[in-house]
This record gives structure tokens, C-alpha cells and sequence, in this order.
């Protein structure tokens, strides 16, 4: 392997600084010192999230129909509290075409993170998702509707929680979960299941950091012209250049191009 070029080690050096600086951040806001105006600004599952093994994103093919905006925000969070996260893309007995299912599980597989197909109603992944879970303290969160009671009725049947259905004038869940409840599936493994979400907010992330949470910019991103490049307006920019070419997802870039909108 060769040596460092000059612009390799400046690239380095930036990014090192960079996220020390983000990593001393993070950890302020967990510190216990800040304001309580800042506190309360701090959604729950990031307060929560210290004390997690993992995040478990759950979502629905139909009903209400799969938007993948949230799973993108929920996996900066895991990026930005350095927690695993892996993915649930239940209710596929509702799909009409099952290939569909493979097509998105694929943009996340190929950025490494684990994703479970699953039926709460035909039983399709939910071994293969307890499995996932076993031995973790994990915590469920998505929008409401997407079957998380469900999942948790399917996964161990004698919690016998309480589902809900549909609204179909609205196509929204109707919310089944209105606080934090914890269920113990086993001496090691517990299972935290969230209110229904319908937005995470990041007040304390700047549109300038937001690159660095989507985690397959950052080798495309050594290629740019420019070290601090946002991938939205700059020239030579290598992760625009993998957008169009299909190496990254055109979801996931859009994802990120409305994520930086919503952050000063």
C-alpha cells in the first residue's frame, strides 16, 4: 500500500477533528448539565437511547403505506448516538407485489444495515427478528399503524398487547401505544416499545454535520473537491456523481437533501 498523498492526510485530518468535535457535542447533551429548555427539546428515544443496545425501525409496506423518510431520520439518530439499528419492513401479506419488498430491503442491506421482512399476521421473519433481538435491550420506534403490537403478539404471544387498526379515511394508525411500556421477553432480552412518531427533530445537529450520517457519503465523499462539501450546490462533487450513476439511492440523497432543509 502506498503513502498518504498530502490531500489523503488533509481529508484525514478534518474528519478526525470534525468528529471529536461532534462526539464532545453528543455527549453535552447526554451530560445532565444543559438547561432543561434543552432537555425537553431532546426527542425521548435520544435520551433513551444511552442505555440501548440497539434501535429497532419499524415500518409498513401498506396501511399506512411505507415512507421512508422516517427510517432515514431514525438511522441518523443511531448514527449520531453511535447505537446499532436495524430495520423491520412489516405487513408484506398486504403487498400486491411481493418484489417490491426485496427493492427497498436492498438500499439498506447495501449500506450495511441488517433489514427484517416481516408478516405479523402470516409469521413470514419474525423468528428470524426475535432472533435480532435476543440478548438486547432494544427499543421499538415508527409511525403509528406499522404493527409493532403485532410484532410484539407474533414474537411472544402471551404479552397479549393491545393492537389497533387503520383509519382508513386518513390511512394513519391510530395510536395503540400512548406511553413507553417495556416487555421483558426473556432474563435477557427487553423490548421497549414507543409511541407512535411522526417526526424526530435534531436542534442540535448543524446542516453542516448532517453529511456525516449517512453513512455511505463518507467514501464518496473523500473524492470531492472540496473537503467540506455539502453534496448539494457544490461543483465535482463525488456524491451527487454516485447518485447519478445508482451507487447511491436517489431516496436515500433525497432523504438527505430534506434532512439539511429542516436544520439551521
Amino acid at each position: 500500500m502506498g503513502r498518504l498523498t498530502k490531500r489523503q492526510q488533509q481529508i484525514i485530518k478534518y474528519q478526525l477533528r470534525d468528529r471529536l468535535d461532534r462526539r464532545k457535542k453528543a455527549d453535552m447533551i447526554h451530560s445532565g448539565e444543559v438547561p432543561k429548555y434543552v432537555r425537553d427539546k431532546i426527542p425521548y428515544i435520544r435520551r433513551l437511547s444511552r442505555s440501548l443496545d440497539q434501535v429497532l425501525i419499524v415500518a409498513s409496506f401498506q396501511q399506512p403505506e411505507l415512507k421512508t423518510g422516517l427510517i432515514d431520520r431514525l438511522l441518523v439518530m443511531a448514527e449520531l448516538e453511535e447505537r446499532h439499528a436495524l430495520i423491520c419492513l412489516n405487513k408484506y401479506d398486504l403487498l400486491e407485489h411481493p418484489g417490491q419488498a426485496e427493492q427497498v430491503a436492498g438500499i439498506y442491506r447495501s449500506i450495511g444495515y441488517p433489514v427484517y421482512i416481516t408478516s405479523a399476521k402470516s409469521g413470514k421473519g419474525v423468528a428470524a427478528l426475535a432472533r435480532a433481538l435476543s440478548g438486547k435491550r432494544s427499543a421499538m420506534a415508527g409511525h403509528s399503524g406499522v404493527g409493532k403490537s403485532s410484532l410484539l403478539n407474533a414474537i411472544n404471544p402471551e404479552l397479549k398487547v393491545a393492537t389497533g387498526a387503520v383509519s382508513y379515511a386518513t390511512n394513519k394508525g391510530r395510536h395503540t401505544t400512548t406511553q413507553i411500556k417495556t416487555y421483558t421477553l426473556d432474563e435477557q432480552t427487553e423490548l421497549i416499545d414507543l409511541p407512535g412518531l411522526k417526526q424526530i427533530d435534531f436542534f442540535d445537529v448543524h446542516r453542516d454535520e448532517a453529511r456525516f450520517y449517512f453513512r455511505e457519503f463518507l467514501t464518496p465523499a473523500e473524492s470531492c473537491r472540496f473537503n467540506n462539501c455539502l453534496h448539494l450546490t457544490e461543483r465535482d462533487c463525488a456524491v451527487k456523481e454516485a447518485v447519478k450513476s445508482g451507487r447511491i439511492s436517489a431516496s436515500r440523497y433525497e432523504s438527505y437533501r430534506q434532512f439539511v432543509e429542516t436544520l439551521t
